[in-house]
């Protein structure tokens, strides 16, 4: 009778055993398919954007319906995002169980290029955007020079940082030993230094002030502690 009692016990826990781990595997299987299921992503809504098309973005993003949201990989959809040249910031929320919504901040045009004979916006991510009339509302100055467009941004904020008003410039020339020479819309050439640059720029907020500097053709500061004017004839 012992040995009897004995495997039969064997028999129970081995059954027990066998149960349990068969419904921690149906468990877990039903958990996969429940999370596939109540957790796949089915819902992108896209805000923030006024000239990169909501289709474009999308038709960019397809590869991520069908997706776990708890499996999101926010650096990978922000890399591929900014393949797009105008999209500068971008912000990533989810929604559980199965939405996503991402917001563009679009880089705004802020000077006008002509590289290769080609016409381009300069956006002020540095990043360069096809020229179309549709595209921009405002008069934009323009930009020459070679590499220009690598040095206008940061030569923007310190004329900027100097308070100078930039809706005073039509034109910016930038030449190779890194200076700039400013075209006015009041037909004033300002020809700036290659150094001490912040001087020169609140010095010239100074002069065009003043009345003697009204018909003046150029104001040459490139000479240091010296001011060059030449007078329209």
């Amino acid at each position: 009778m012992p040995v009897i009692i004995g495997s039969k016990k064997k028999k129970f826990f081995f059954y027990f055993i066998l149960f349990s781990l068969l419904s921690t595997v149906n468990f877990n299987n039903y958990k996969k398919e429940n999370e596939k299921f109540f957790f796949s992503i089915n819902t992108i809504e896209i805000k923030g954007n006024k000239i990169v098309e909501k289709k474009n973005i999308l038709e960019s993003l397809t590869q991520l319906y069908g997706k776990n949201i708890f499996k999101l990989n926010i650096f990978e959809i922000k890399s591929q995002l900014f393949n797009f040249n105008l999209i500068k910031n971008i912000s990533i929320k989810k929604y559980y169980p199965n939405k996503i919504e991402i917001n563009i901040d679009e880089a705004e045009f802020i000077a006008i290029i002509v590289k290769n004979n080609t016409k381009y916006f300069l956006a002020d991510n540095q990043k360069l955007v096809i020229y179309r009339d549709d595209l921009s509302i405002k008069k934009l100055p323009q930009l020459y020079g070679i590499n220009a467009e690598k040095f206008f941004l940061n030569f923007k904020n310190i004329l900027e940082s100097n308070k100078f008003n930039l809706s005073l410039i039509n034109n910016y020339y930038y030449f190779q030993i890194n200076r700039w020479d400013l075209y006015l819309k009041n037909n004033i050439v300002v020809k700036l230094p290659a150094e001490n640059v912040e001087q020169a720029i609140l010095l010239v907020k100074k002069l065009i002030k003043k009345k003697e500097f009204l018909n003046s053709k150029i104001i040459d500061l490139r000479i240091k502690e010296k001011i060059i004017v030449k007078d329209n004839e």
